[in-house]
Formats: structure tokens, sequence, C-alpha cells
């Protein structure tokens, strides 16, 4: 709902709650950065995590989160590659293949044959993921996020609204607003800024469309997120990131 100083006083108290928590504590980051744009908490919190702790590889990829956020792409390849798991807890859809973020850094950084390459060894996860499931609307989300990355317009699309039919926000009020963020990126990422900023626009008013990841819809993941820049010179775009917080 971002309520944000409620948020972070309730994160508070289960932090006190569960003080071995890593969600407990990494989410009172995140309230954090939603907040103020302020990564900083965040990056603590995760530079005292003790060594070897990285339950289903959630502490990697939070890492790589922050470092992204951070525009610190040298730093985001470090900690992909020194990391011995191979699949990450980053999205809702489950396990994120490593290789699929190493892609999105190479592409943020500018190396689109690289990018390219990484996103074609992750793409049969993707795939089977969605053919195991062929009703998980975050299956089909996170493969039209991969073609989009890709650069396969018709197919992203198509797999971004198949996600939105699938878990509609008027039936999941939080799952479903989060169906539409993927969409809305998608939209970003494959050109069509006339049907991504209005989607932007309401759910930036829209309850649950917050999460920690890329397709989370806040003024500060608008702001700092690589993933937005090809709106980042829309003056529409900018008038969203320049509002007041609601």
């Amino acid at each position: 709902m971002r309520r944000w100083p409620e948020a972070a006083r309730w994160a508070e108290r289960m932090r006190a709650m569960a003080p071995t928590s890593f969600v407990a504590k990494s989410q009172r980051g995140y309230i954090e950065f939603w907040w103020k744009g302020d990564t900083r908490l965040l990056k603590s919190t995760l530079d005292q995590m003790p060594a070897g702790v990285d339950p289903d590889g959630s502490v990697t990829a939070a890492r790589w989160d922050v470092a992204m956020l951070q525009r610190d792409y040298a730093t985001a390849k470090k900690i992909l590659e020194t990391s011995s798991v191979n699949d990450l807890s980053y999205a809702t859809a489950g396990l994120t293949p490593k290789i699929f973020l190493e892609g999105c850094t190479y592409l943020a950084e500018g190396d689109n044959l690289g990018a390219q390459k990484a996103f074609e060894q992750a793409r049969p996860a993707f795939e089977a993921a969605v053919k195991e499931a062929p009703e998980s609307a975050e299956r089909h989300a996170g493969l039209g996020w991969l073609y989009a990355l890709m650069g396969r317009k018709n197919d992203a699309i198509a797999e971004g609204q198949r996600a939105v039919k699938l878990k509609p926000e008027s039936k999941d009020a939080v799952d479903g607003s989060l169906m539409s963020g993927y969409l809305a990126l998608i939209y970003a990422r494959v050109g069509e800024k006339d049907l991504a900023i209005p989607l932007i626009e309401r759910l930036l008013k829209t309850p649950g469309a917050v999460d920690s990841a890329d397709y989370s819809i806040t003024v500060n993941d608008l702001k700092y997120r690589w993933e937005w820049d090809p709106l980042r010179n829309d003056p529409r775009f900018q008038k969203l990131i320049t509002q007041s917080a609601p």
C-alpha cells in the first residue's frame, strides 16, 4: 500500500521477532529503498550476512540486485561469478537461472552480444517451466520478460498478456498487480511506450504492485532500475518519477 513509515515500523518488529531471518532483514532494507531510494541499509545488511549463508541463492540475488540498482555492473558480475549457486530466488515464478541474471548484467552495461548468448542459454529453462505448469501466470510473465530482453516482441507481449489474463488484479490483488508490473516492463522493453506509461501510472496508485524485484512499481524502482531505461527520456515518464510519493 506504499505506507512506508508504517511498513518500516512493522518490519523492525519482524526483525526483532526473527533476528536470524534473512527475509526479515532484507525486507527492511528494501522498504528503505522503496521509500527513500536509499540502498545503504540493504547493502549493510547483506554485508553482515555470514559467509556461506545463501538460502536458495536469495542472498546472492539480493546482492546482485543492489549492485544493479547502483549501476555497479562490475560488482554485479563478480557477485554472480563467485556464487556457487546456479539457480537463485529472485522472482515470483520460482528459482531464476543465474545465467539469466548474467545476461541482464551484460545488457545493462551495453554488451548486447554477451547478453543474447546468456539469454539463449537461459531460454530452455524458462520455456520448460511454462510447459510444466501452463496455467502459472508467473511463469508466463517470466518467459515474456525473457523474450522481451531477447527482442522477440510479439512473443513477449503474448506471454505478458497471458500472465495478466491468468491472474488478473480482480482475482488476486497482490500477485495480479505484479503480473501487470511484468507487462509494463515488457511493453517498455519492446518499445510500446504508449502502452507502458499509462499502465505504470495506474500501477503507481495500485496497492500490491511492490516487490523486491525488477517488476516492482514504485517511484524509486522507476528512478533507479536499468530496466526502465528505454522510457528514461520520455517526458511522460519523467513526470511520473518526479511526482511526490502517493
